[in-house]
């Protein structure tokens, strides 16, 4: 593929996941501000770090797939269309679907859901195959058993994530099913919809829940979510509310923190937010705080590097959540500052080494 192509291929599939996102009124990855925005940086503070996978290997593809045999690009097309349909199967809420059919509940259709990487995902494999569609090797898709398997493969991931496993003897004991997520306006706190039919006022009924979040398998944690900082877990008897997120059929409010500050019990739908500052707002408040001529990431980036030194995180103990935010923005600064010396070669101060 020539410089000129590539160029057009980066112009197009670089910035259209940003434009659609903006469009539908999609927040950022970490919750605050336009997703257009955040998903077209691709340093790790932001969402379009999610989008680089996809990005350099559609480009690849369009790449090499012309200069391909028959057999090859046909399954290389396989493998692309594969991607766009996994890139669908993100896009749509199928645990909502699963649950329904593990509780035998009633269900009605399938929705859509904001989800970053189904968006990477579909972008990129459909202007992949716009971009190789005229490539001369015919058929398109070549009937075999490895077509069929690379055609399938990248749907397992959103179809494992969202799959219920059969419940355990503890897990019949913890009777909590999670349901419809929502985001508050400031990035990082998220809030969540939780069904159960155990009786709320019982004495254990606390306990049970605060073992139940601590799992895993519960995603109720906001170690366990890549984009939460703070959680705010809403206890419903009403099955339809965690389908709905009808926040006033909450009957009380479990406020978990990720940076170990202490849990919070609320009545009905309680606020956990207003009195907790997370590390992002810390962070969002020092880039404000910054000259308003500096470039976006530059602000980010040496807020952040003010910020840091002065935070005190600790990695997840394995099996127990993914990274904290503090510490993946904070041990990622070396690899954004030599993202940025290549973006703004002149800047003196990024000739500081990196401070973790």
């Amino acid at each position: 593929m020539n410089k000129s192509r590539l160029l057009l291929w980066t112009l197009i599939a670089w910035p259209l996941p940003a434009l659609i996102a903006g469009a539908l009124g999609w927040q950022s990855v970490w919750g605050s501000g336009s997703a257009m925005t955040d998903y077209l940086i691709p340093i790790p503070v932001a969402g379009g770090v999610f989008h680089l996978p996809t990005f350099v290997l559609s480009a690849v593809a369009v790449m090499v797939l012309p200069n391909l045999g028959p057999a090859g690009a046909s399954r290389l097309r396989a493998l692309i269309f594969g991607i766009a349909i996994a890139g669908v199967l993100w896009l749509l809420n199928l645990d909502q679907l699963f649950r329904a059919l593990q509780n035998g509940e009633p269900f009605t259709r399938l929705q859509w859901q904001q989800n970053p990487l189904g968006l990477f995902f579909l972008c990129d494999a459909l202007l992949a195959l716009r971009f190789t569609a005229a490539a001369p090797q015919r058929p398109w898709l070549r009937f075999e058993v490895l077509t069929l398997a690379l055609l399938l493969l990248p749907s397992l991931m959103p179809l494992q994530m969202a799959m219920p496993r059969a419940k355990t003897a503890e897990e019949k004991q913890l009777q909590f099913t999670a349901g419809a997520s929502d985001r508050d306006k400031t990035r990082g706190n998220e809030l969540l919809m939780v069904y159960t039919p155990m009786d709320m006022n019982a004495p254990d009924f606390r306990q049970l829940a605060e073992r139940w979040v601590e799992k895993s398998g519960s995603m109720a944690h906001p170690r366990f979510h890549i984009s939460a900082e703070d959680l705010a877990v809403m206890f419903t008897a009403n099955r339809d509310a965690i389908q709905r997120f009808n926040a006033a059929q909450a009957v009380v409010t479990l406020c978990l923190y990720e940076d170990g500050a202490a849990l919070r019990w609320l009545p009905g739908a309680g606020d956990c937010f207003s009195e907790h500052t997370s590390f992002s707002e810390r962070l969002r408040a020092a880039a404000i705080a910054r000259p308003p001529e500096e470039a976006a990431e530059l602000r980010r980036y040496f807020a952040a590097r003010e910020l840091c030194p002065m935070e005190k995180f600790a990695s997840v103990p394995s099996g127990q959540g993914l990274q904290m935010t503090s510490a993946f923005v904070c041990e990622g600064l070396p690899q954004d500052l030599e993202q940025l010396r290549l973006k703004f070669p002149d800047e003196a101060r990024l000739k500081e080494p990196a401070r973790p």
